[in-house]
């Protein structure tokens, strides 16, 4: 891109610069107020627009806070509160449990194959039983049609269990 000549380039200030040649420059009075001067980029902490303390609690453009951030956080907290609550009452955080029907199963079949009783019907264990080694807890079963209890043993976290005599 070319300018036509004589004419200033992007780096050399325009516009009058200071006195003409051949002209004496004028003296200020002596008791006169120099002359206010703003500077040319940049600013001042102190302006017309503002600096510190511009947007203070004095200024009348202060508006009221919103309460919006407010109610989302607290509607956010009782939602968080309930759904861990709900969370806890439906056993979520209570740990491995053993399944009713391969419970059921296995202490038939124990009390078939181990203690040979045969006609071995209706075996009932309480549900939700943790496994924790060490855990003991009693079975009811029909044994030739009599009711007999089981106790069980949790032995390990496989979960396995041993089986007692039925009483």
């Amino acid at each position: 891109m070319t300018q036509p000549p004589g004419a200033p380039q992007w780096w050399q200030p325009q516009g009058p610069q200071g006195p003409p040649s051949g002209q004496v420059p004028q003296q200020p009075h002596p008791h006169a107020t120099p002359p206010q001067v703003t500077p040319a980029f940049g600013g001042s902490f102190a302006s017309e627009y503002g600096g510190f303390g511009a947007f203070d609690g004095s200024s009348p453009a202060k508006r009221a806070r919103s309460r919006k951030p407010w109610i989302i956080g607290v509607t956010a907290l009782v939602l968080l509160a309930g759904g861990g609550a709900a969370a806890w009452f439906s056993g979520v955080f209570s740990g491995d449990v053993l399944d009713q029907a391969s419970l059921h199963e296995g202490v038939a079949t124990v009390l078939r194959e181990s203690y040979g009783e045969h006609d071995v019907s209706n075996v009932s264990c309480p549900e939700d039983q943790q496994i924790n080694t060490g855990h003991t807890f009693d079975c009811t079963v029909e044994v030739a049609g009599r009711q007999r209890t089981v106790s069980i043993r949790i032995l390990n976290d496989k979960p396995q269990y041993e089986v007692g005599a039925p009483h």
